[in-house]
């Protein structure tokens, strides 16, 4: 099964889910290996890559030869979802004196 869109629904580029995805599937692997295995450029695997290690979906893994790296656990995509919901939730009296 594919789970791009699911996570493209939770805000997820294109190339990202495709990137995590693969690191779902086969663990550690190294930027060369995400490229061929995604079909998304190099340069833009090292892009997609840095916004993941942002919303901590991605850790790297520093070895001399070759960084790897390695999805977080599925339940993190959870925690992505209840913030999401806490943001809205926060600001959601104000919203609804804006409707009318």
């Amino acid at each position: 099964m594919n789970y791009q869109e699911l996570f493209q629904s939770l805000g997820l580029s294109k190339n990202e889910s495709k990137i995590y995805e693969i690191l779902l599937r086969h663990g550690e692997c190294g930027v060369g290996f995400i490229s061929e295995k995604s079909g998304v450029h190099r340069r833009n695997v090292y892009d997609s890559l840095n916004r993941l290690l942002e919303k901590a979906l991605v850790t790297e893994i520093v070895e001399s030869s070759e960084n790897k790296y390695q999805a977080a656990e599925p339940k993190k995509l959870l925690e992505i979802v209840h913030e999401k919901a806490e943001s809205i939730e926060k600001v959601l009296p104000e919203l609804e004196k804006l409707h009318f």
